[in-house]
């Protein structure tokens, strides 16, 4: 057992208010929010279970956070907010016409503070992100990553190990 039961019975009766209040599709639960409510996250994210979101978390379109996610203080998911290749537009004013692409965080995946990841991105399952990175392209599962751009630094585990580990933590 991850918590003890009062705690899961005091997050029972939160879990329903906080997924009306940030618009989400789906709270898992045992998720634990930053301090103070600081987090903006766009309307129809799913947030699995026992995933954190750190202070200051930011995205404007929907996000798929995976169970036991621990996302760091600072996490910006940016995105295209401006088009500018409308002739006759200013780029401040020419917004896009399609809908913000989903951005897919996998299970077990761990980002250091201020990470910035692109719209869209899919970052697999067991990844860890660096502090500081800024994320441009998916991330394979298990890949360390990074710099500015992300670039891959080593593996998590072996090939062996992560048979082991998918094993143990069962998701």
């Amino acid at each position: 057992m991850i918590e003890g039961g009062a705690k899961a019975r005091v997050r029972a009766l939160i879990l329903p208010w906080l997924r009306r209040r940030w618009r989400l599709a789906e709270l898992g639960e045992g998720f634990h929010w930053p301090r103070g409510f600081r987090m903006r996250i766009g309307a129809g994210s799913r947030i699995g279970r026992f995933a954190y979101l750190g202070a200051g978390f930011e995205a404007e379109g929907p996000v798929v956070v995976g169970d036991l996610c621990m996302i760091a203080a600072g996490m910006k998911i940016i995105g295209a907010d401006h088009r500018y290749d409308v002739i006759g537009t200013p780029t401040r004013l020419a917004f896009p016409d399609a809908a913000r692409p989903v951005t897919t965080f996998g299970m077990d995946v761990w980002t250091g503070l201020r990470v910035t990841v692109m719209e869209g991105v899919t970052v697999g399952r067991g990844a860890v992100i660096g502090s500081g990175a800024i994320v441009t392209r998916d991330v394979p599962p298990y890949a360390v990553m990074a710099g500015i751009p992300a670039r891959f630094v080593r593996w998590r585990f072996d090939e062996s190990r992560i048979g082991d580990h998918e094993a143990r933590v069962k998701g």
